[in-house]
Order: C-alpha cells, then structure tokens, then sequence
C-alpha cells in the first residue's frame, strides 16, 4: 500500500472533518432537501468533493496500469 503525500492528507482530513461535522450538527434528511432546494449548488458540491478525491484514487490506478506519475510524485521521468 502506498503512501499519502502531505498536501493529500490535508485535503483528505479536512474533507473528513468538514463531512463529520455536517453529518453531526444537520437533521436527518438534509442531503436530500438541499438537493431538492439548490440542485446547482448541491452538484457543484458534489464536484468539488470527488475532484478533491482524485488525488489519493487516481495516482494508484495510473501507477498499477503502468503509466508516469512524475509529475505527482515530484522527479523528472526520463
């Protein structure tokens, strides 16, 4: 199992405390209402949370396929 760099685990914590503090302090059913009362700002939301994700999903994946993660990684590929 790899690594979290630093800047990922940042963003992930922050995410996770962001998450447990809603789910904490809002009434049951808030997901939906909000979805149902601001569907933009709710996608918009939504989008913001999975492209936060990407970086901890996708360095793995491109490193199982075989392809350069140099650039996440921080060397040069020669």
């Amino acid at each position: 199992m790899g690594s979290i760099g630093g800047h990922a685990l940042v963003a992930l914590t922050s995410t996770l405390t962001m998450v447990q503090w809603l789910f904490t302090t809002q009434p049951k059913g808030w997901v939906m209402k909000f979805a149902d009362r601001e569907p933009i700002v709710f996608f918009s939301c939504l989008l913001g949370a999975v492209g936060m994700g990407m970086p901890l999903v996708v360095p793995p994946i491109r490193r199982r396929l075989g392809y350069s993660t140099s650039q996440i990684d921080g060397y040069q590929d020669d």
